[in-house]
């Protein structure tokens, strides 16, 4: 029975930890989001807030 219920709110904790990273990178980054997911699209972001694709990546290659 402990291990069903640690299973749970292991669950539960994880999705709750992942909801707060999502409210506090929606923070960070103030721009529209054009989905519910902030982090979607952020690879390799420089937090420079422009909200496009990352032109000092693109010019580095």
């Amino acid at each position: 029975m402990v291990k069903y219920l640690i299973g749970i709110l292991g669950i539960t904790g994880l999705m709750l930890a992942w909801v707060i990273v999502q409210y506090l990178w929606r923070l960070a980054f103030m721009d529209k989001h054009s989905s519910e997911d902030v982090l979607a699209g952020r690879g390799d972001c420089g937090n420079c807030g422009c909200g496009t694709v990352c032109q000092r990546k693109t010019t580095k290659e």
